[in-house]
């Protein structure tokens, strides 16, 4: 039995915590894993920072002693200095200390995404319980309370991301799909970048499906890339499959140059991925030719291309690599556990 009791913040946000909770889990057991609000009024001034869409904040106590640990899942750099004060450390995914200054209390952590944690019946009860524990004032209108915690029911468990093996994989077949982002450095680079890898996919005369989902006609750049708009969404179910089969992924930095979800769902999935080079920092980082194959330009795409589909050897072995680098570094409870080690806990 654990002699740590953890207390997770009940207004943080669902949809992008649900990663550290399952870690939380995993590591500490459900039943030592709590929602409070009380343990977190000294965090002040949160409205300041955003923190609903930026971290989430959890408290470890163990007998009389307790650690403060801010988890900042935002897409920004930017460390938010009120949760910077209040943790014992923090941890980033987004952390460029070449832009923010070095932070000693900061520990970069992969990236996660999405996942399903619980049932209707569990997803029922603490989308309430955790209101009442908020004296029903969430950070948030209780629409988006409600929607955040119920959008559990269109996710997967991490189990379906990180089944994958290598024999699903077909040869012959890419997939790639993404949002058409608005943001400025997605109109200039991230879609850019996205559009070339699909086009150089084509050129390269395979089996490609996919191309951008377009969430709203007004987008600047609709009729730049209508040749390679689809109107109806993939089902999360769909893209999981179809990414499995697919026999290489493509990564680039997302809004605001993060760390995106498909990062870290290629890596759980163990994919071979072509990448651009990363902006923001990794501990430890992702070595080129052995977990991600990095191209520095998109003059570089084609050769990368054909190099991952045609050299078996390569391509699995940046499958097995990824999935390794997922399973010690990544997953939910490996995130966790790094972020123990930082802080000192030691556990078992």
């Amino acid at each position: 039995m654990t002699k740590y009791k953890i207390y997770v913040d009940a207004s943080s946000n669902l949809l992008y915590s649900s990663y550290y909770v399952e870690g939380f889990y995993t590591t500490f057991g459900k039943n030592n894993v709590h929602f409070s609000s009380k343990h977190f009024k000294d965090l002040s001034k949160r409205d300041d920072e955003w923190s609903y869409d930026s971290y989430m904040a959890v408290k470890i106590v163990e007998k009389h002693k307790s650690y403060k640990i801010i988890i900042d899942f935002g897409d920004d750099v930017p460390i938010r200095k009120y949760a910077y004060a209040w943790c014992d450390v923090y941890a980033k995914i987004n952390y460029n200390p070449r832009i923010t200054g070095y932070f000693d209390k900061v520990h970069p952590i992969a990236p996660g995404f999405g996942i399903k944690i619980w049932n209707l019946l569990q997803i029922s009860f603490f989308s309430i319980s955790n209101l009442i524990k908020l004296n029903l004032n969430p950070q948030i209108p209780l629409l988006k309370h409600f929607h955040n915690y119920f959008s559990q029911l269109k996710l997967h468990r991490i189990e379906t991301f990180a089944e994958s093996l290598n024999s699903e994989v077909n040869g012959d077949y890419v997939f790639f799909i993404a949002t058409l982002w608005p943001h400025q450095n997605c109109l200039t680079g991230t879609n850019l970048l996205r559009q070339n890898y699909m086009e150089a996919c084509k050129d390269a005369k395979v089996n490609f499906e996919g191309g951008f989902f377009l969430p709203d006609d007004a987008h600047p750049q609709r009729d730049q890339f209508s040749h390679l708009i689809f109107k109806k969404r993939y089902l999360l179910r769909e893209f999981i499959q179809k990414t499995k089969k697919s026999a290489i992924v493509f990564n680039t930095p997302a809004v605001h140059n993060c760390h995106g979800w498909k990062l870290g769902q290629f890596l759980a999935m163990g994919k071979a991925i072509i990448s651009t080079t990363l902006e923001n920092d990794l501990e430890p980082e992702l070595i080129h030719g052995q977990h991600i194959h990095f191209i520095s330009d998109v003059k570089e795409l084609n050769a990368a291309i054909i190099k991952l589909l045609t050299d078996d050897v390569y391509r699995r072995r940046l499958e097995d690599e990824a999935k390794s680098y997922y399973a010690n570094f990544a997953q939910p409870s490996a995130v966790i556990k790094s972020i123990l080690q930082k802080a000192d806990i030691k556990i078992n």
